[in-house]
C-alpha cells in the first residue's frame, strides 16, 4: 500500500512539474484539460505500467528542456524555418492572420507584427494593396471573438482614412491553406501577377510554400517576432519559440501529408 502510495504522489508530483511545458507548447488550453491531465499523470501511479511510461516521457521531457536550454538546437530549428527575400514591385500584399485576445477583443502581437509590416511595405510604394484574413471566431476557440481582418481594417482606417491602402478582404478565412486558395482566386479573377507575402519569421516557409504550390508569383517578406528575441541566446527566449517551433513543424508535416507544399 505505501509503494501505491508512493507511487501516486511521485506521480502527481512529475505530472504537475509537465503541465509548463504542456503549456508551453499549446499556451490555448483550457484550465479544464490541463486539471484532465494533471489527474490522468496522477492515476498513472496507480499501476506500474503507467506509471514508468510516466517516469519515461518525464525524462524525455527533461531532456529536452535540457536541449532547448543550453543547446543551440532552438536556434537552428528556427532559421531553417524562416524565408525571407527581399521586397519587389507587386500588385498586392498579403497580410496573413495571427492572433486575437478575443476576451479584449484586440489583435495580439503577432498579428499587430504582420499588420505594421504589410504597411510599412504600402507606405515604400511596393503594392498598392494589403488583403487581410476576416477570421472565424471558432478558430481562436471562442465563437463570440471578433473577427481579425475586421479589427484589422479598423485600425488601418483609423490611422489613414481614405488616404489609406485599398483593402482586400478575405472572408472566413480558417487556416494558412484557406488564404492561399483565396489570394489565388483573387489573384486570378483581378490579372494580378506578383504578391508580397508577409507573416512572422517561423511561419514564413510552411506559408511560402502553400502559396507557391498554387503557382502564385510569391515573395517572402517577413514580420519583426514580437514574441521571443530571434538570437535565441537567452534560455528564457528558447522555452518561448518552442510553442511556435511545435506548431510549424507539425504544420509542415501535415501541409506535406496533404500535398498542400
Amino acid at each position: 500500500m505505501w509503494t501505491q502510495t508512493k507511487r501516486l504522489l511521485i506521480a502527481a508530483g512529475l505530472s504537475l512539474l509537465l503541465l509548463p511545458i504542456g503549456l508551453i507548447i499549446n499556451p490555448d488550453i483550457g484550465l479544464g484539460p490541463l486539471l484532465g491531465l494533471w489527474l490522468g499523470g496522477t492515476l498513472a501511479g496507480l499501476f506500474g505500467p503507467t506509471f514508468r511510461i510516466l517516469l519515461l516521457g518525464s525524462g524525455l521531457c527533461a531532456l529536452l528542456v535540457a536541449a532547448v536550454v543550453f543547446t543551440p538546437l532552438t536556434k537552428w530549428l528556427t532559421d531553417w524555418l524562416v524565408v525571407q527575400e527581399a521586397p519587389q514591385k507587386a500588385d498586392l500584399i498579403v497580410v496573413l492572420g495571427g492572433g486575437m485576445h478575443c476576451g479584449a477583443g484586440e489583435l495580439e502581437a503577432s498579428s499587430l507584427a504582420r499588420l505594421q509590416k504589410g504597411l510599412e511595405l504600402w507606405r515604400a510604394g511596393f503594392a498598392p494593396r494589403i488583403s487581410l484574413s476576416d477570421t472565424v471566431g471558432e478558430i481562436f476557440g471562442d465563437a463570440r471573438c471578433p473577427s481579425l481582418g475586421l479589427e484589422a481594417r479598423a485600425r488601418v482606417q483609423a490611422l489613414y482614412g481614405a488616404e489609406g491602402p485599398e483593402i482586400v478582404l478575405l472572408p472566413k478565412m480558417r487556416t494558412t491553406r484557406t488564404e492561399a486558395l483565396a489570394v489565388a482566386e483573387v489573384v486570378r479573377a483581378r490579372g494580378w501577377k506578383r504578391i508580397l507575402l508577409v507573416t512572422t519569421p517561423a511561419h514564413s516557409r510552411r506559408s511560402v510554400g502553400a502559396f507557391r504550390k498554387l503557382g502564385l508569383d510569391v515573395v517572402s517578406v517577413v514580420s519583426s517576432e514580437p514574441r521571443f528575441d530571434l538570437a535565441l541566446a537567452a534560455p528564457a527566449d528558447r522555452l518561448q519559440a518552442l510553442t511556435p517551433l511545435a506548431r510549424e513543424y507539425l504544420g509542415l508535416l501535415k501541409y506535406r501529408l496533404n500535398g498542400w507544399i
